[in-house]
């Protein structure tokens, strides 16, 4: 092996167990420099960059050690990514690069991979991708590129478009056809193709932003030979796929901190320019905030499919889709920031920031189109995650998962937790059960919570020591999220909030009651922004409370009241605990039908008081992120309760003599529905997973529960839509969804008032 080759395992100082100093080294080292100044510079330096990570050993955080790899397993991956991205290190040149690269790892010979590998790793080759063709683009499975068979060698003839860097690049990665003519994916080979090859003929295309990033390539009888094919002849597609799946599941890891500078900067946009405080602006800022999140949760757990040699495909393509989206969405509002700059070309004289934000806004018009158009994505996701029935006729294909289910694979207790809970729920929740509750205004399952509280809850995430479960915070998230899927009719949520306020003032008593099933309700204000502190509190008169607090969850059947009041000689907050027996509650018609509320009525109660003044503000700050991941949870399961219900039906549901899920404007719904839901579930259960200290725990929070809030009840609404008039029906279960979906929107704020705050926070930070 050559000195500072990477296709073998390295020994000695440059193994991989101090990788982190090594790179440290390389990247303070880098930081020293000068800036490039040109494009030309930037290239140059990138690539110097890169061969110097090959010496040290660092270039290949995620490739097995076999090829000269880290193999790094998750976490190590994104410290990885996370240095990279401080350091303002160059990217690696050649992107496209990182797509051949898995399929060579996978299915390439020694010869290849030593060949290919660690001049890929240097960016001393250029490569490019040869799939679409003139009549084949999103749809691969019709290209007509020919490879025939020819000795040692293969023949190959025809084109492919839009073929990105093919002026410049020395290799292209191509699908051909070696089988027989027609439209199939059988027959189908993968050739490594040298670009400087007699018989192509590259023709540069000129793009909307005004550049030269793709071209059109002509092959006449192009001469290449059979140990450039990759995988077995007539295989390519499958090998394709191996390509296609990695790329999109580790590419998303490193794009995930490159998303996040490219966030920031817009909100920096937004401040220099004038519109940080503009409401719409913000609600456009928090959009975006969401959008980098949920591709950072969604890559996070495409990535650990792909270390568990799981198949990432599922999260993979709702990645794909996301970003693509993203990234115009992202453009579009920069573009709106420069004011009246958006009228100036990129290279104008006093274009905003260079001309960068309206040169990406045209760029990423393609974004949607590349790779697949989003409408490509959209029946792939309908098809091969949910199995809906193909556009084309072509029959059903088993779903990735269960459509409602998590799309990535959890931990075992995670699974047990999820299957012994949704067996017990099954049994009160069917759909006459349901809309039982109705004319209940003050009643639940009893029934189903003596079964909940012999499982663990709600005291599934207390300390062993306080009675509890002592599991994680992502567990109780699960176990929430399977009792909105199920619409369980029982005060949970209410009572793990008032649990998550009693944890916080530590009042032992009061907490291990609870887990061992009494039923709490927290008696606070709310309003759009959440929890009220203002004069709209009960008043505390000397050891006796007086006031009213109407709209309280599960207060017509709470054992216990935890209550926020306000001193009437201090002034200062007060928090106590109040017996149900002691005050009065007047049951209110909630639109929930499997959820009460009610009026609180405090006329003379004299409550334990468990916390005074500042202490009370700590603990309900620490209390609202707990409170808002299980509000957050139970939206997801109701989210994914409707997208279940939705693909069920447009699968089995016939007009015109074809499923109803076989027409695109069905299928697309269900496919936006899938993409809400499990964003909404990875943002919830990413959030769990901080620490407490997390400096972004809160924000994280809000984040996630505005998305659940929002993914819940448009998931509901579209369940209706699918349904069509049946769906409209008081029989059938699709707003008793709605309804929950509702009643959650304004249980802890309104998504728009969360999302100010998000905001406002990034723009507190930038600032």
């Amino acid at each position: 092996m050559v000195e500072g080759s990477t296709t073998g395992p390295l020994e000695g100082p440059n193994g991989t167990g101090d990788w982190r100093n090594r790179l440290s080294v390389l990247l303070a080292a880098y930081a020293k420099r000068p800036r490039p100044a040109t494009s030309q510079e930037r290239a140059a330096a990138a690539r110097a960059f890169q061969s110097e990570l090959v010496d040290a050993g660092v270039a290949a955080p995620g490739w097995p050690k076999s090829v000269g790899g880290l193999e790094l397993g998750l976490e190590d991956q994104l410290d990885y990514y996370r240095m990279t991205t401080a350091a303002g290190a160059p990217k690696h040149p050649d992107p496209i690069g990182f797509i051949v690269a898995p399929t060579l790892i996978v299915y390439g010979t020694e010869a290849q991979k030593t060949r290919f590998l660690e001049p890929l790793l240097r960016a001393e080759v250029v490569w490019c991708q040869g799939f679409s063709e003139p009549g084949a683009g999103s749809d691969l499975a019709s290209l007509s590129t020919r490879a025939v068979r020819d000795g040692n060698s293969y023949r190959v003839t025809g084109q492919k478009i839009w073929t990105s860097q093919a002026s410049r690049a020395d290799w292209m990665f191509a699908l051909v056809r070696t089988g027989p003519a027609g439209r199939g994916t059988s027959g189908i080979s993968y050739l490594l193709i040298q670009m400087d090859s007699p018989g192509i003929d590259v023709r540069p295309l000129r793009d909307a932003a005004g550049g030269y990033h793709f071209a059109e390539v002509f092959f006449d009888d192009v001469v290449v030979p059979v140990e450039n094919l990759v995988g077995e002849e007539g295989e390519g597609w499958s090998v394709m796929r191996t390509s296609l799946g990695h790329e999109r599941a580790t590419a998303f890891l490193a794009d995930e901190f490159r998303y996040r500078g490219l966030v920031d900067k817009v909100f920096t946009l937004a401040i220099d320019q004038g519109y940080a405080d503009d409401a719409l602006i913000r609600q456009q800022l928090a959009y975006i905030e969401t959008g980098v999140r949920a591709i950072a949760a969604n890559s996070a757990r495409a990535l650990d499919a792909v270390l568990r040699q799981a198949d990432p495909g599922g999260v993979a393509s709702v990645n794909r889709l996301v970003k693509s989206e993203f990234e115009q969405q992202l453009h579009r509002l920069a573009q709106r920031l420069t004011g009246p700059g958006a009228a100036l070309r990129s290279r104008s004289e006093g274009a905003v920031d260079g001309g960068r934000w309206t040169y990406g806004y045209l760029m990423t018009r393609a974004s949607t189109i590349g790779a697949g158009t989003a409408e490509i994505q959209r029946n792939a996701i309908a098809e091969q995650v949910l199995g809906l029935p193909s556009h084309r006729g072509e029959g059903t294909r088993p779903a990735a998962v269960d459509p409602g289910r998590p799309l990535s694979q959890p931990g075992d207790d995670e699974v047990a937790l999820r299957q012994v809970l949704g067996k017990a729920l099954a049994i009160h929740t069917s759909t006459e059960q349901l809309l039982s509750w109705a004319p209940k205004k003050a009643d639940y399952d009893i029934g189903l919570w003596d079964e909940l509280v012999r499982f663990g809850l709600p005291g599934l995430a207390v300390p062993e020591e306080l009675g509890g479960g002592g599991a994680d915070l992502r567990l109780l998230a699960a176990a929430v999220e399977e009792a909105g899927y199920a619409a369980g009719p029982v005060p949970l949520v209410p009572t793990l909030i008032a649990l998550e306020v009693l944890r916080h003032a530590e009042a032992v008593d009061a907490v291990r009651a609870v887990c061992d099933g009494a039923i709490a309700a927290f008696v606070v204000p709310i309003d759009d922004d959440g929890w009220v502190l203002d004069e709209r509190l009960p008043t505390l008169r000397g050891t006796k409370l007086t006031g009213a607090v109407g709209q309280v969850p599960g207060a017509p059947v709470a054992d216990r009241l935890v209550v926020v009041a306000r001193d009437a000689v201090t002034g200062e907050l007060v928090l106590g605990i109040a017996k149900a027996n002691e005050v009065e509650t007047d049951p209110q018609e909630s639109i929930d039908l499997t959820s009460t509320a009610g009026v609180v009525v405090l006329d003379g109660v004299a409550p334990q008081i468990i916390a005074r003044g500042d202490e009370v503000t700590r603990i309900l700050d620490l209390s609202r992120r707990g409170a808002e991941l299980v509000l957050a949870a139970d939206s997801v399961g109701v989210a994914n309760r409707a997208l279940a219900m939705a693909v069920d039906w447009a699968g089995q549901r016939e007009q015109f003599g074809h499923p109803i899920g076989s027409y695109q404007a069905v299928s697309h719904r269900c496919a936006d529905m899938l993409v809400a839901a499990e964003g909404a579930r990875a943002q919830v259960l990413s959030a769990a997973e901080l620490e407490a200290d997390h400096p972004d725990v809160q924000l994280t929070a809000d984040v996630a529960l505005a998305a659940a809030l929002d993914a819940a009840v448009s998931t509901a609404e579209s369940c209706i839509q699918v349904h069509g008039g049946i769906g409209f029906t008081w029989e059938h279960p699709a707003h008793v969804l709605l309804r929950r979906a509702i009643a959650n929107q304004v249980a802890l704020g309104r998504p728009e008032n969360l999302r100010d705050r998000v905001a406002g926070a990034v723009v507190a930070r930038l600032s």
